[in-house]
């Protein structure tokens, strides 16, 4: 079964993680233009954030991947966690931490009702 999910995750996890950062500054500007200067996260805190959010995933999902993978594959089993959980646990880390910042309210003087 991992033989089958190996290259369709390298397919998926490596541009994933490009796709989430592209996502992440998209979002950034989207929340930078809402919010006013002085409750607004700073751009290096939110690439910090972003950076170890990512780190952390990534390393979670290494380990998993490897767990997962060394039982039942041959000697390169380590290849599935660093190739396809890895990356796309970084990913996912990454957009949840974007998303966290578009739940923040707007200002108070552009709530219209609707």
């Amino acid at each position: 079964m991992l033989d089958r999910l190996f290259v369709p995750g390298m397919v998926v996890g490596f541009p994933s993680v490009l796709i989430a950062l592209v996502a992440a500054f998209v979002l950034y500007a989207r929340y930078a233009g809402r919010v006013e200067p002085e409750r607004r996260v700073r751009f290096l805190a939110y690439f910090f954030l972003i950076f170890v959010a990512g780190g952390i995933a990534s390393f979670a999902g290494t380990v998993k991947g490897v767990e997962i993978a060394c039982p039942k594959a041959g000697n390169l089993c380590g290849l599935f966690g660093f190739f396809v959980t890895g990356p796309i646990a970084a990913a996912l880390a990454i957009f949840a931490v974007a998303l966290v910042l578009t739940f923040i309210p707007r200002r108070k003087e552009d709530r219209t009702l609707i």
